[in-house]
């Protein structure tokens, strides 16, 4: 994927953001004896879901990238325009994700400059990349948490009907990351919780 980014993208103002909220609902347990008996259910459940989750991932990244979990029978390759990212893939070249980390020379500053930047312009200049592509038939901005991190998200999808969700935000240790995730609407809908929980700096 690439990510030749200008340094003029930076500067382009912030995308409009649309953050979803969702409403929980909760019942009145009808007797402490229910009470204690659905918790144990959900410890019980949630623990047998976290063993199958481990059993059926393997985590991937570097030290430099972050770690993050897909599926244990996805694969490394090396995408002809993929520069120096880390992906991996289920062997077809649509389901697929990135892991990178934005370094000032791709912006043509100096690092003190690119420090003091602002997450959502470097998601900016990503956004603007995508909109005047036009293999994308539709691209928009969201906002998400990955890792425990509040993330800017350039969603978009292609002619082909690929979904390309990018993540990017700024770490505890300093860092700009990139988390893309690509691939159909049901890959999406399976590995996207996945990524969003499992990233990482360290293994």
């Amino acid at each position: 994927m690439k990510k030749n980014l200008l340094l003029a993208s930076i500067l382009l103002t912030s995308v409009a953001l649309v953050a979803c909220s969702n409403q929980v609902q909760t019942q009145a347990n009808s007797s402490k004896t229910t009470s204690s008996s659905s918790s144990q259910d959900s410890t019980s459940s949630s623990a047998v879901s976290s063993t199958q989750n481990s059993e059926e991932s393997q985590v991937i990244g570097s030290d430099e990238y972050g770690f993050v979990k897909v599926p244990k029978s996805w694969v490394r390759f090396n995408e002809v325009q993929g520069g120096n990212d880390i992906q991996y893939s289920d062997g077809t070249d649509v389901n697929i994700v990135t892991l990178n980390t934005f370094k000032a020379e791709q912006f043509g500053i100096s690092d003190s400059e690119f420090q003091k930047l602002e997450t959502v312009r470097i998601s900016d200049s990503i956004f603007t990349s995508k909109e005047s592509n036009p293999e994308f038939t539709k691209v928009w901005g969201s906002k998400s948490t990955i890792g425990g991190y509040e993330a800017y998200v350039v969603n978009a999808i292609s002619k082909s009907g690929k979904y390309i969700i990018t993540w990017i935000f700024k770490s505890s240790d300093g860092k700009f990351r990139y988390v893309a995730l690509e691939g159909t609407p049901e890959t999406l809908k399976n590995l996207l919780p996945m990524i969003e929980e499992s990233w990482t700096i360290q293994k």
